[in-house]
Parts: C-alpha cells; sequence; structure tokens
C-alpha cells in the first residue's frame, strides 16, 4: 500500500511513544519519575491521541471497516467497556479503559494501513531506538542500572525495572532477528542491533526473557522443515514443537540458578504460586464477570491479599488477571480470539510463509504466553496488548484478501 512520507513519520513518532523510547525511566528505586517529568508525558500523551484524531478523520470509514471484520476482538473491548457498571473501582476502570482504546485505534491504523512486513519494520525503528537509549543510558549515566540489594548490577534501560527491559529487548531481538534471516539489505545493521537487543537482555538478568529468546530460536528450523511435510503432519508437529518448547521454558524459569548458575535467582516466580491460590479463590467468589476492568487490586475485596504479600500488585499470571476483571465471560472470549489468532498464524506458516519474517506472528505469541505466566500483560494499554491485536486484525485482513475503503 502506497503511505505518504509524512504519514510514515507520524507512524513510526506514534510508535516510539508506544514502545516507551520517549518516556525513559530510571531504575525504580532511583526515582518514579520519567526524565522530563509528568509534564513531558502528558505531552506526548496528547501528542498520541492528536495524531490518532487525524488519522480517524483522515480514514475513518477504513476504522468501521476494519472493527466489522474482527467481532471478537471488539466483543472483547466491549466487554472491558461495559466492566464499568460492576467495576469495585470506578475510577482505576475508566483510567485504563482510556489507554486501552488508544490501543486499539493504533492496531487498526495499523492494520489497515500497513502489511504485516511493512509493520515489522516499522516496529524495527521503535524497537530499535529503544535498544540504543537503553544502551546508552545504562553504560554511561548513572541511575539506569539497580542498586537495590536484591537487583543489584541488573540493567534496568529506559524502562526502570530489569524484567522490563528484558521483555522489550525480546520483541527487539524477535523482530531484528526474523528481518535479518530474511532481508538483504541492511543485513549487517539488523544483526547488530539483533545482537544488541540479546546483550541487554543477559545483562538485564531475566531468566524469562532468556527462555523466550531460546525458544524463539529453537523454533525456527521447526517452521522451515514444515514446509515439505503434509499439512496434518505440519499441524501436529508445530503444535507438538510449541508446547514442548513453553514447557522446557517454564523448567528453564523456574530452575534458574541450576541452569545458567545465577547468584539471586529472577524475582518472576517467588511467591507468586502463593499469590495464584488466592487469587483464584477471588476468582471463584465472582466468576461469571469478574470485578471490572482494574477494578480489583485497589478495593476492600483485595486488602486480606494485599495485607499478606505487599508487593503483589497484579496477579503476576496474565490468564489470572484477566479472569479476576471479565470473569468466565472475558476470559473465553479472549480464549476464543486467541485460538483464531493462533490457526490464522499456523495457517500462514504452513501455505504462505516465504521468510523468516513470515514465521514472526507465532513467534508473537510464543512471547505473550511465555510472558503472562508470570506477568500480568494480557489486555492491559501496553505495548504487549497493541502487538497482539494489530497483529490479529492484519492476518484477519490479509486472509480475507478484501480492499480497505477510505
Amino acid at each position: 500500500m502506497n503511505v505518504k512520507l509524512t504519514e510514515k513519520i507520524l507512524t513510526i513518532l506514534l510508535l516510539l511513544i508506544a514502545v516507551g523510547a520517549l518516556t525513559i525511566h530510571p531504575a525504580q528505586e532511583v526515582s518514579m519519575t520519567t526524565l522530563g517529568g509528568d509534564k513531558l508525558d502528558t505531552l506526548f500523551n496528547i501528542v498520541s491521541y492528536l495524531i490518532l484524531f487525524y488519522f480517524l478523520i483522515l480514514y475513518w470509514k477504513g476504522f468501521l471497516y476494519v472493527t466489522t471484520k474482527s467481532p471478537l476482538q471488539f466483543f472483547l473491548l466491549a466487554i472491558v467497556i461495559f466492566s464499568i457498571l460492576w467495576s469495585e473501582d470506578l475510577t482505576s476502570s475508566l483510567t485504563y479503559i482510556k489507554g486501552l482504546i488508544r490501543v486499539y485505534f493504533i492496531a487498526i491504523y495499523l492494520a489497515m494501513r500497513y502489511s504485516l512486513r511493512e509493520q515489522m519494520r516499522l516496529i524495527a525503528w521503535a524497537l530499535g531506538a529503544a535498544a540504543l537509549l537503553s544502551m546508552i543510558f545504562s553504560a554511561f549515566i548513572p541511575g539506569y542500572i539497580h542498586k537495590s540489594h536484591e537487583l543489584v548490577g541488573m540493567w534496568s534501560g529506559i524502562y526502570g525495572h530489569k524484567n522490563e527491559l528484558g521483555y522489550m529487548m525480546n520483541w527487539s531481538a524477535g523482530v531484528f532477528l526474523h528481518l535479518a534471516l530474511s532481508s538483504s539489505r541492511y543485513r549487517w545493521l539488523m544483526w547488530a542491533i539483533c545482537g544488541l537487543s540479546i546483550c541487554l537482555i543477559i545483562l538485564t538478568r531475566s531468566t524469562t526473557s532468556l527462555a523466550i529468546l531460546l525458544t524463539m530460536i529453537l523454533l525456527l528450523p521447526f517452521y522451515q522443515s514444515l514446509k515439505k511435510t503434509n499439512y496434518k503432519l505440519q499441524v501436529i508437529t508445530i503444535t507438538s514443537a510449541l508446547m514442548l518448547l513453553i514447557i522446557f521454558s517454564m523448567l528453564v524459569i523456574n530452575n534458574a540458578e541450576t541452569v545458567i548458575g545465577t547468584s539471586g535467582k529472577d524475582l518472576t516466580f517467588n511467591g507468586r504460586s502463593d499469590v495464584w491460590e488466592l487469587v483464584i479463590s477471588k476468582v471463584l467468589e465472582r466468576p461469571w464477570l469478574g470485578y471490572g476492568y482494574y477494578g480489583f487490586w485497589t478495593t476492600s475485596a483485595a486488602s486480606n491479599l494485599r495485607a499478606t504479600y505487599d508487593w503483589a500488585s497484579n496477579a503476576h499470571n496474565g490468564f489470572l488477571e484477566l479472569l479476576l476483571d471479565l470473569g468466565f465471560l472475558g476470559f473465553l472470549t479472549f480464549v476464543a480470539g486467541f485460538i483464531r489468532f493462533f490457526v490464522m498464524a499456523l495457517t500462514r506458516i504452513v501455505s504462505v510463509a516465504k521468510k523468516p519474517e513470515d514465521y514472526w506472528p507465532m513467534q508473537m505469541l510464543i512471547i505473550i504466553i511465555i510472558v503472562n505466566f508470570s506477568e500480568a500483560r494480557l489486555l492491559t494499554p501496553g505495548w504487549n496488548w497493541l502487538m497482539y491485536v494489530t497483529t490479529s486484525l492484519s492476518l484477519t485482513l490479509s486472509f480475507q484478501r478484501t480492499p480497505i475503503y477510505k
């Protein structure tokens, strides 16, 4: 699709804001305020809304068209919005719903105007900037490496916490790895930024991030081999490979000290299983609709749990957090959409893929699954959900092969 240079520049600016490359956080124990303060954050938020409003005015028919083509995604969003009717914390629900709606508008725009391959190159700009800035700030500016006892020496980059940096560098390493394997143009640069991203993952000492990176790399030869077998065998092979590698990744995370010999295990699972038991009991108290979007953790319903585990501000599991917020209605809607995403991503590999970059949607699901075993990143107004919704919408439009109205 022919997109003007000005529009591409605005898109890259929008993605730079979304990826957090313009809101730079020192290590969280140094300061909870971004570089430049809250006013700069507000300015970037205003800029992103203005850009989106401009795109909405310009392509309003396209926005409507994309919305009708993926009903599961927007039914889930509708559940989120209507959850304010039963939310235990209306203020938090309204605050985060606003951010989530912005994520959906960005996702619709990207799916409408750019192919998946074009999207990869655009997000590479944003993720590459985040990787370079994280290296510069942590290496040369005091306050961007953790100093607290349990995290001392671990790099946090521009994200304030080593887990957040490691997680974002997984996206960066994954994108640049697939681009480097798929394109001869600027390949040296793609490998360089991929290598930089991997170095940052190692410097965070985040075992979850290392497990995700290892899983993505190990899956690449499986995808390639699928092109040489019949369809039924392809489905069985890739499903089995995904299950085995995810289980292997979980074992790596849970036995990090033995596997990589770290002096302090990544905090991801420390105490999490105890919290999960209590969260499940709370889910069963309101199983069908939950406590409302972001409506649980600041209320009296969570007081006993927070009193026991004062560090728990979320379920530290995306699937449990979704059950808390929206109950089984929201969870099953998500699962239906996830299965649809998985089938489209698998079909792209076995029937459409010509280059490693065509494996990226499936690799994206790997990141999302593994991360959400230990972090609550499903249906949040952030990078994770933006990439999920964007790619889901893009795959839908790609397989329908229908022109988009302008």
